[in-house]
């Protein structure tokens, strides 16, 4: 009886295997992916010393065999599982794994940070009480990109060096470290302190307004443009990803920062739903907008910065040589 019992196990393990390679082979037909020509793949990988098959990769080949072929501690959860879940779970990773084994192998596509040194302008960020760290952490890394020279925070806005610090970084990618930033507990606090110690700055705010001009339409005063087509770099003792909030953020007279006349812009970005702080915005120098050409009043703020920011670049006649 013992072994009729474990024969009959057998049988129904086996049935499951061939059920679950069946539906994984289909979702990776729907996908494009030739089924036949992986599992050739992934039997190769295990009987020859060929190694892993350049087209698929390691990453998506093991993935293959560990549905196709499970430990024997997990067959008995194999047979309560949904296998048209399972499958199509499976198939995303295992075509995501290919797509990125072969991008990372095509030369001419950049992965890697490769650049020696950055290059930063006179241009700012303030994030007017932002309530996403991961709309946050997403402008940090367009304001890398971008040369900003630093990120300031204000009000309930995450920053690295406070609340919703970890959740920033997983869309940062670092570049929160590059950036320096400094935080005010208002926006009013923050606005006295570029006007003191960046004098040479025009404060911009970017808002659907009745007043506000299309961002393609403001001239944004800016460095000398030199004659190989770079722009002067802004000098300022400001560190890259250093916080300056101290112990007393709104005290813009105890500044770690020297002053700082160079011509260039700050841009005001403003929460999610009530945007920059009607108090702060007729204290600006200008007001713009990106024009919509939908039902919605406005971009994501994520999605906003970097349009202007590059705008504002091309400009000033920034070289991305």
């Amino acid at each position: 009886t013992i072994n009729n019992n474990t024969h009959d196990q057998r049988i129904e393990q086996d049935c499951a295997r061939e059920k679950r390679r069946e539906r994984l082979h289909h979702q990776l037909s729907e996908r494009g992916i030739n089924a036949t020509a992986l599992s050739n793949a992934a039997h190769r990988a295990v009987t020859t010393t060929e190694g892993f098959d350049p087209q698929f990769g390691k990453s998506a080949i093991k993935a293959y065999r560990s549905y196709i072929d499970p430990k024997p501690s997990k067959l008995e959860s194999i047979l309560r599982e949904n296998v048209d879940v399972s499958s199509n779970r499976y198939a995303r990773q295992i075509d995501f794994l290919s797509k990125k084994h072969r991008s990372r192998e095509a030369e001419w596509v950049r992965h890697i940070d490769t650049s020696t040194h950055r290059r930063t302008f006179p241009l700012l960020l303030v994030l007017d009480n932002l309530r996403s760290a991961a709309n946050v952490g997403s402008i940090y890394r367009s304001a890398e990109a971008c040369g900003c020279t630093m990120v300031v925070t204000t009000g309930i806005t995450p920053h690295p060096y406070g609340n919703g610090a970890e959740k920033l970084a997983k869309s940062a990618l670092g570049a929160e470290r590059m950036v320096g930033t400094r935080h005010f507990t208002t926006t009013m606090g923050a606005l006295e302190y570029l006007r003191e110690c960046w004098p040479g700055l025009c404060l911009v705010g970017m808002e659907t307004t009745e007043r506000s001009r299309v961002y393609t339409k403001f001239a944004y005063p800016g460095p000398i443009v030199l004659e190989d087509g770079e722009v002067e770099s802004t000098t300022t003792e400001i560190s890259t990803g250093e916080d300056f909030s101290g112990g007393n953020d709104d005290d813009s007279s105890s500044s770690s920062s020297s002053s700082n006349s160079s011509r260039g812009v700050t841009l005001f970005l403003g929460n999610e739903v009530s945007g920059v702080d009607t108090e702060i915005m007729p204290l600006l120098d200008e007001v713009v907008e990106i024009p919509m050409f939908g039902k919605k009043n406005s971009l994501n703020v994520a999605a906003c910065a970097p349009v202007v920011m590059y705008e504002i670049l091309r400009q000033w006649g920034v070289s991305s040589s």
